[in-house]
């Protein structure tokens, strides 16, 4: 038997479908305590990746999780920033309430001193896990916070390839469990005027530093660099004060050199900022690692010339058209400042960035990872 129905009621069906509201997927988002009184990358990501999904996007409600109020049912996937064991309890309690939880591990290993390859970094965690089914060592357990993680999680958001290849291997999860999603920047960066920085401290054409002072940045070793360099240094960043020893001989440094400048911290979203990066000639980044620094992307689309470390995933960013330094060698990070300060600033890195690493980019590669898993 075939039920017919009327054309009074196809009408009436239609209308209910466009007045039914369609109810957005609820998301979680959380990282570890210390961060927002710690201002960096990881920060900027979230706050980044949060807003462009929401201009991006009307299918996903995005929340900053807060541990007094919410419930974690409440949600549908809990999106963790940062790979923190502080993390971990929490995760674990979404997972057994039947959230989702996607992971944007920010993970590199402190680069080894001696070695800072990608393959010897691979190999020194890999040669550890050989032949061991239990983490009966210390080294195993600092490292099984980290495994649980990877394991628990419903899809890992690494912010490049190499991260990915990388935590892939030297923590043995499959590669299909990952969905790369780059780090970012605002467009406006391109745009970016030299005057007001000019006017107000009437600098340019100087070396510039963005980022936190404390040892996995390697300001120290910058400043040795480029203290017989001749040019202004201007460094732009809060000082991380768990490591108060560094930053005390940070302002020891800063203090014996006229040509040092230190500005303290500054908003991701000033204007001064924005007109630093455009008054530079070159950005340095001599960190450890970096996945792949948010700062050398802005400073980029900026025009800035580019100095950053080889460790990381900095390569795959930034591609030939920066120049790389090795962190260990104050000596090599001295000679490639030096160089790019004689070379004039190109357009090149710019397109690049434009092309590959918005914002707008990030929030589309989020919403499909979220679709991968909310059905």
């Amino acid at each position: 038997m075939f039920h017919v129905r009327s054309n009074n009621q196809k009408t009436r069906i239609l209308i209910d479908m466009k007045e039914r509201k369609v109810v957005p997927t609820k998301v979680a988002y959380f990282t570890h305590p210390t961060a927002f009184n710690l201002f960096g990358g990881a920060e900027l990501q979230i706050l980044k990746t949060k807003g462009h999904i929401k201009k991006t996007s009307n299918d996903f409600h995005i929340k900053f999780f807060d541990i007094f109020q919410d419930k974690l049912e409440d949600f549908s996937i809990f999106h963790n920033f940062q790979m923190s064991p502080d993390c971990l309890s929490i995760c674990k309690l979404a997972k057994t309430r039947g959230v989702k939880v996607a992971l944007s591990p920010i993970f590199w290993t402190q680069a080894n001193k001696e070695k800072i390859t990608l393959k010897n970094q691979l190999a020194k965690l890999r040669n550890a896990y050989q032949g061991l089914t239990e983490y009966g060592f210390l080294t195993f357990q600092t490292l099984k916070p980290y495994k649980d993680f990877l394991d628990l999680a419903n899809i890992i958001l690494p912010n490049s390839e190499m991260e990915a290849s990388f935590i892939s291997s030297a923590f043995r999860i499959e590669r299909k469990k990952f969905h790369v999603v780059p780090n970012g920047v605002e467009k406006s960066f391109s745009c970016a005027k030299p005057d007001l920085f000019v006017q107000e401290y009437g600098l340019k054409d100087f070396i510039l530093y963005v980022g936190r002072i404390e040892p996995k940045k390697n300001v120290i070793n910058l400043l040795h660099a480029c203290k017989n360099l001749g040019a202004p240094v201007v460094i732009i960043g809060q000082k991380n004060l768990l490591h108060a020893d560094y930053c005390e001989l940070f302002e020891k440094m800063i203090a014996s050199n006229r040509n040092f400048k230190y500005l303290g911290f500054l908003p991701f979203d000033s204007e001064i900022l924005a007109s630093a990066y455009a008054a530079a000639k070159v950005f340095v980044m001599p960190s450890w690692f970096e996945t792949p620094s948010l700062s050398a992307l802005e400073a980029g689309l900026a025009g800035c010339n580019i100095v950053i470390t080889i460790g990381g995933s900095t390569s795959e960013y930034f591609k030939g058209l920066v120049r790389y330094v090795d962190p260990r060698s104050t000596k090599n990070i001295k000679k490639e400042i030096s160089e790019s300060l004689e070379e004039p600033k190109t357009t090149a890195l710019r397109q690049l960035i434009l092309n590959s690493y918005t914002w707008d980019i990030v929030a589309e590669k989020t919403i499909e990872a979220y679709n991968m898993i909310s059905g």
